[in-house]
């Protein structure tokens, strides 16, 4: 199901519950109850996607609102519903979705226990007492999701700018809609115009990420010319490329070292077309000339740190990991077994690879989660 029609779906669902409210109970708080229950779920649907780390749902705006303006048990309730609601409307395995739920209704109350203790210190008078309580409960609540996102990928995130879009517009939403100290608020209109700049932040991150997407599919198509020209075998770039993440990953790099060593990978024979075609055609080019060619090229872009890790001098981790993984997948291309691969890096000279690249190659290859992968093709 798409996007538009599963927001439209909560729209119509929100809008429907708010009238029945209304008739049951003119004037009552339970329409703004569902009205803002509704927009936890449509917060659910849309999200932030900031480079190198999990989306963050606009749904934690939508809760610091739930978490002021109303009581812990309707906080509670309006944030059970809204998780409830959206289960069946992701994306996904149902286990998934539920586990997404149950992880987002968590962070939720955490930033309700957090506010609740907050609100009730008595050292600061009660408008920087409520700012910093809902401060607090806005980062609690990221903290939570960021531990969930941990506990699964064992990356700490990068904090910034959707974090401080986040809590800043919940902020102002709380604030707009019960006011400050007994002064006149603007009700639900608070949450209506605050959403303006919170969803100009998700459209700048959406278009980030197009243009991320369409960075990457032009590497690749550049990674495919050099094994259409006969210059390495067919998938080669791809196979190196998928190890030397995943063997990058077991040594701690972190996402944006990750990124350099995912194109480096996939465009390390570029080089291989700047050089002479009767030199190719006269004699076997030296990889360390292919190297240099390439990071001399990668280097004149927005890919120098790519091009770092190809280059043959001051050879980083990044580089090492691809020089191993490259020629692993060579001697698998000699149709060695993984292990006399390996057993053959190991017996090299001890300058040509760094063993802590090679133990930890050897562990991804030996625990399977590249095998298939390196030996395809």
């Amino acid at each position: 199901m798409r996007t538009s029609v599963r927001v439209c779906v909560v729209v119509a669902l929100s809008l429907l519950g708010a009238a029945v409210a209304e008739s049951v109970n003119p004037g009552g708080s339970t329409t703004a109850l569902v009205l803002l229950a509704g927009a936890v779920a449509l917060g659910e649907l849309v999200v932030l996607r900031p480079p190198h780390r999990a989306p963050l749902p606009l749904a934690y705006a939508f809760m610091l609102v739930l978490v002021r303006a109303e009581s812990p048990f309707e906080c509670f309730v309006a944030i059970a519903a809204a998780e409830l609601l959206v289960v069946p409307l992701r994306n996904g395995a149902w286990a998934d979705r539920a586990t997404q739920s149950g992880e987002h209704f968590v962070a939720g109350m955490a930033a309700l226990g957090v506010y609740r203790i907050a609100i009730t210190v008595d050292a600061l008078t009660p408008t920087p007492r409520m700012l910093i309580a809902l401060a607090l409960a806005g980062v609690a609540a990221i903290l939570v999701h960021e531990a969930f996102a941990y506990a699964r990928a064992r990356r700490i995130p990068p904090f910034g700018g959707a974090d401080l879009a986040l809590v800043a517009s919940g902020m102002l939403m709380a604030i707009g809609f019960r006011g400050v100290e007994a002064r006149e608020s603007v009700g639900l209109w608070s949450v209506v115009l605050f959403s303006i700049p919170l969803l100009a932040a998700w459209y700048s991150f959406e278009r980030l990420a197009v243009i991320s997407r369409t960075s990457q599919q032009t590497i690749e198509a550049l990674s495919v010319v050099p094994e259409l020209a006969g210059l390495a075998p067919a998938g080669h770039a791809a196979r190196v490329a998928t190890l030397s993440v995943q063997v990058g990953d077991a040594m701690g790099l972190r996402r944006r070292e990750l990124d350099d060593l995912r194109a480096a990978a996939l465009l390390h024979h570029l080089g291989h077309l700047c050089l002479d075609a009767e030199e190719v055609r006269d004699r076997p080019v030296e990889p360390a000339e292919v190297a240099d060619k390439g990071a001399e090229i990668l280097r004149q872009t927005d890919l120098a740190n790519a091009g770092d890790l190809l280059a043959n001098d001051g050879v980083p981790v990044g580089g090492q990991i691809l020089r191993a993984v490259s020629a692993f997948d060579d001697l698998l291309d000699r149709d060695l077994s993984v292990r006399a691969a390996m057993d053959a890096l190991y017996s090299g000279p001890g300058f040509l690879y760094d063993s802590r690249v090679l133990d930890a190659l050897d562990r991804v290859v030996g625990a399977g989660v590249a095998t298939t992968l390196v030996s395809a093709g």
